[in-house]
């Protein structure tokens, strides 16, 4: 979808569209997410938006809808102009990025064992796990660290931009593996 009408984290169109309805609808929303900001709340936790940017994509959490025009909020920029994509994601696959993301930063280590490995974690990622899912996303991260220590803590998620001084990432985790 194009953003066709936008003030930082002010979403007011898509597609020349409410934003709300066309994001609802792109992503099939039941109908009570329509009309319930508490549903609305829980159902979008696990549906961000994609932003394509010049140097590679961010992720944006849809957090609240924005006044009784359709319009949606971000925490962070939706430039107007863009192109964003509605995306989806349910615990297991949060799950399956915080193994990921581990393994990643021990094999960037080039075969050297890691001292240890510090995890920089969105805290919306935490609100889709709730408790349990928080646990099982400690023992993933631990079962790669194959006994190094690990620590982390949650962020906003502006943690490890790799190129360029601007970026703002929502439901990310970004892992530091020292060795």
């Amino acid at each position: 979808m194009i953003v066709t009408r936008s003030l930082q984290g002010e979403i007011f169109t898509l597609d020349d569209q409410p934003a709300l309805p066309a994001y609802l609808d792109r992503l099939g929303a039941p109908p009570e997410v329509y009309r319930d900001a508490a549903a609305f709340d829980r159902w979008a936790r696990s549906r961000p938006i994609g932003i394509r940017r010049r140097n590679g994509e961010e992720v944006r959490q849809v957090v609240m809808v924005a006044g009784t025009d359709g319009r949606l909020r971000s925490s962070g920029e939706v430039p107007e102009g863009g192109l964003i994509w509605a995306m989806e994601g349910d615990q297991e696959s949060i799950l399956d990025a915080a193994g990921d993301a581990c393994r990643a930063a021990v094999d960037d280590l080039g075969g050297c064992q890691p001292l240890g490995l510090i995890a920089f974690d969105c805290i919306l990622r935490s609100r889709v796990l709730g408790t349990e899912g928080t646990r099982q996303e400690v023992e993933r991260m631990l079962k790669v660290a194959d006994g190094a220590p690990l620590a982390g803590f949650y962020t906003w998620g502006e943690i490890a931009r790799t190129r360029g001084i601007t970026g703002y990432h929502n439901q990310t985790l970004a892992v530091l593996a020292v060795a």
